[in-house]
């Protein structure tokens, strides 16, 4: 096994094209039987990656910052962010100081919290390697293998200014969360002009919950009827720890319609 530390993209681009190529950032994710196998291990500690910075009306976050350094910085700019909410509920302190953004959006595992949020916001993202340039979040998401021997350089969202709901459901504080639902609204003089709602942790790794935001869009927000709008919505999960596939199903409704309660009663 050799380890190397690139300084530059360049560098990392050339060493994602070697066979047996790992990369290390937080190491959080990285399972012993792939240390095993890996005869490159790509350290990216040296690249320039590690920012959390705001351009034009854009979010620019570095692949190596750690999920605290977007909590400390958005805390900074904006208390009640969406993304604030989702990863104070992530893990634990000690590791929210060595989890890295560029991993855990790349292998978006459903315990980081950061799938709903980033689908939201119609997160993109830089990667170089074998693909470069920029992709839609939610193909990452849906073309996963098109993006092997491909590094995520950094995540990108509008700063838009919507209304949000964010929650989880899970047996304790600490555990992994059963499902996520993140409800976005943008707003005009109380009425509704854009709706994203998303379930993550079903059968489908997440849905979309289109129908329901085709409900939303044009109704103020003191019209909103939580019970109308997700009357027929049924997303399947698996049986999980957390409880039976049904009995999430009926769990995720009352989320929903929470939520959206809620940001009814926002203004």
């Amino acid at each position: 096994m050799e380890w190397h530390w690139p300084k530059n993209l360049e560098e990392l681009t050339r060493l994602l094209r070697e066979e047996g190529a790992l990369i290390h950032a937080g190491g959080t994710a990285i399972r012993e039987e792939r240390i095993k196998s890996a005869v490159h291990v790509i350290d990216m500690s040296c690249l320039p990656l590690n920012y959390v910075k705001k351009q034009d009306g854009v979010w620019h976050i570095g692949a190596t910052a750690v999920l605290n350094d977007v909590i400390d910085v958005f805390e900074g700019a904006q208390v009640e962010h969406l993304l604030v909410k989702a990863l104070k509920n992530t893990a634990t302190t000690p590791l929210r100081n060595r989890i890295t953004v560029g991993g855990s959006v790349f292998l978006s595992p459903l315990w980081s919290n950061l799938m709903g949020p980033l689908l939201a916001l119609d997160a993109e993202v830089e990667v170089v390697g074998k693909l470069n340039g920029t992709h839609k979040y939610e193909d990452l998401l849906s073309k996963k293998a098109e993006f092997h021997g491909s590094a995520i350089r950094e995540v990108k969202f509008s700063d838009k200014n919507i209304i949000h709901y964010f929650d989880r459901f899970a047996r304790t504080t600490t555990d992994y969360s059963a499902f996520t639902v993140t409800i976005a609204l943008a707003v005009e003089k109380d009425v509704v002009d854009d709706a994203k709602i998303i379930v993550t942790g079903c059968k489908k790794i997440y849905e979309r919950l289109n129908q329901a935001e085709a409900k939303v869009i044009g109704k103020k927000l003191k019209e909103l009827t939580p019970g109308d709008i997700f009357e027929n919505v049924n997303v399947e999960f698996a049986d999980k720890p957390a409880g039976s596939g049904a009995y999430l199903t009926e769990v995720s409704k009352v989320f929903l319609c929470r939520g959206l309660e809620a940001l009814g009663c926002a203004r």
